[in-house]
């Protein structure tokens, strides 16, 4: 586990925010109880970890189906999970701070355009296969062909003949 570039990162940031908040918190409940601010410090950086974290299961899962393999579905999910939690800590902080004023729809409304599109290039279009992708489809198309139209068995002992050129 610790051999691992990826999930040394992943430890290394989920430490430094486990210490950080900590200590926030504590300087927070220290000088101030009575209103908690680290509260907003620990639901923005922690939407962060946790988008970093299913980066990394989503990657290092695995799984057979579309979106553990294919790069850019395994893109699309992590974005549209940063996506989700941003809008909803925005939901909270606008009915907590600014309950009067509804604002943080529009944050919702021009990162979501991005995301659908981000969702249309990932599964909307028609993308050429990999070769990965192809392999066993064009094995069975061979094996298929080959079945059906067997070749014709020639004696050992005849060499084969090359036909003239037409033409010549």
């Amino acid at each position: 586990m610790f051999k691992d570039l990826s999930m040394r990162v992943f430890l290394v940031h989920l430490a430094a925010f486990v210490v950080v908040t900590a200590g926030l918190a504590a300087v927070n409940l220290w000088f101030a109880p009575q209103y908690p601010w680290f509260i907003w410090v620990l639901m923005g950086w922690g939407a962060a970890v946790a988008t970093h974290a299913l980066a990394l299961l989503l990657r290092k899962t695995h799984r057979r189906e579309r979106i553990f393999v294919d790069r850019k579905a395994r893109s699309f999910t992590v974005h549209l999970f940063a996506y989700v939690a941003t809008v909803l800590i925005l939901l909270f902080v606008n009915l907590t701070v600014t309950p009067k004023v509804w604002w943080f729809y529009w944050v919702a409304l021009g990162w979501g355009a991005g995301v659908i599109a981000h969702g249309w290039c990932a599964f909307g279009k028609r993308r050429p296969r990999t070769p990965a992708q192809e392999a066993p489809a064009a094995k069975q198309v061979t094996k298929s062909k080959s079945e059906r139209h067997p070749a014709p068995k020639r004696s050992s002992g005849t060499p084969r003949s090359k036909s003239p050129k037409r033409g010549s």
